[in-house]
């Protein structure tokens, strides 16, 4: 077996195990890129390592091997379930490339680059914002206690205005997630060309700030049509992308937490279908206990009316081999149900194959009915949408039917 090499990739399925003859640098580099997102042991051979994959999917890329990781659904269902935040995404063939390059890098890219080109059909969003300069004339208004610390001088003015600008929190994670793909290895020139003048067309907005990222974006009825190239761009500029990590040329991280990933698919699908039936709640804080010393975060709440917790979801990727949940899915739920005072819960699970776990268990002594809903990601976006509104009408029953 030969060293790895950039050239010859090294091609693992999701949960996926497979073999790489690395050097000790070239396994340190490795570790330190993938961060635990993949698992790295010795194998049976002097300088062999054996690779194992978790959730994550996509590339890792350094100066002498690169690892793609294969999604286990397929392809156009990918970049499908990677829309959770607003209207579904174009994913025909002519919306990224995967099928050609096998690699999530130049395939995200174009995937990008094709709805951020989508969102600035209707021009740059611009908003106004409140600034305050010294100018040699006066404009809008002056700040008077910043203008007496000048000494009694008239000139320059400290002045406040409104500013009607292209330099806005969603213009600059716009612009910087497509600087960020520039910067990838393997992005196809056309991309690479779509990708340069959409961020010459954004240039007006500075780099994301550290401010921009953690905070929400606010949508108006002017913007709502950025929704899904934001939550994209989001994706890029968030800790599932890694550049440089280790300060060495050509090295790249790009992985998509595939748990995550589903998980607000989920919720943004039940928040769309139950609007005007549920108030319906994603990731909220609670407490576990009495004293609130313990907090926990049920993916979905769901409230017949304000304050009355009436059901709860929670999103799980992967069952175990045996067709049941990981025991520890039952008693995070059993967490949930107990502390919110609710008879029952739902666990939403992806369902790749094999066999689908039980519909319902009822918990000794308490009665709490703790249930599973398999979620199909192998049939087409019409049938995985209609499979969620059945979900959402089932939700709606099982809340209806909790105790008031």
């Amino acid at each position: 077996m030969s060293l790895a090499s950039p050239d010859q990739p090294v091609v693992l399925a999701e949960y996926g195990e497979g073999q790489v003859e690395l050097t000790a640098a070239q396994e340190r580099t490795l570790r330190h890129l993938a961060q635990r997102r993949l698992t790295i042991l010795p194998g049976d051979a002097l300088n062999s390592w054996r690779v194992k994959a978790s959730s994550y999917v996509g590339t890792i890329v350094t100066p002498d091997v690169r690892i793609l990781i294969k999604p286990k659904i397929e392809t156009a269902n990918l970049f499908y379930l990677l829309e959770a935040g607003g209207r579904p995404l174009d994913v025909g063939a002519a919306a990224f490339d995967y099928e050609a390059t096998g690699d999530l890098i130049p395939s995200f890219a174009t995937f990008y680059a094709r709805h951020l080109e989508t969102a600035l059909t209707r021009g740059v969003p611009r908003a106004y914002r409140e600034t305050q300069e010294r100018l040699a004339g006066i404009r809008g208004r002056v700040d008077l206690p910043a203008q007496l610390r000048l000494a009694g001088l008239p000139l320059p003015a400290e002045c406040r205005f409104d500013e009607y600008t292209a330099d806005i929190p969603l213009n600059r994670i716009l612009r910087g997630a497509a600087l960020r793909l520039l910067r990838l290895p393997g992005v196809t020139i056309p991309t690479r060309q779509v990708l340069q003048r959409l961020a010459a067309q954004l240039g007006e907005a500075d780099l994301p700030r550290s401010a921009d990222l953690q905070a929400g974006t606010t949508f108006t009825r002017l913007t709502e049509h950025c929704r899904p190239a934001e939550h994209l761009a989001r994706m890029v500029l968030g800790a599932s992308s890694l550049l440089d990590a280790v300060g060495a040329t050509g090295a790249a991280v790009f992985l998509i937490d595939m748990n995550k990933a589903f998980e607000d698919f989920v919720a943004s699908r039940l928040t769309r279908y139950l609007a005007g039936q549920l108030i319906v709640h994603t990731q909220r804080s609670e407490r576990l206990d009495t004293g609130g010393h313990v907090k926990i975060r049920p993916d979905v709440i769901f409230e017949r009316q304000r304050g009355v917790v009436a059901y709860i979801a929670d999103s799980k990727y992967k069952i175990t081999d045996d067709g049941y949940g990981n025991q520890a899915d039952y008693y995070q739920m059993l967490a949930y149900t107990s502390a919110l005072n609710v008879p029952e819960g739902i666990l939403i699970y992806c369902h790749h194959d094999g066999i689908a776990p039980p519909r319902n268990i009822s918990v000794r002594n308490l009665g709490t009915q703790l249930s599973t809903w398999m979620l199909r990601l192998d049939r087409s976006p019409s049938h995985i949408e209609q499979e969620l509104q059945v979900l959402a009408a089932h939700i709606t029953q099982r809340a209806a039917s909790a105790p008031k």
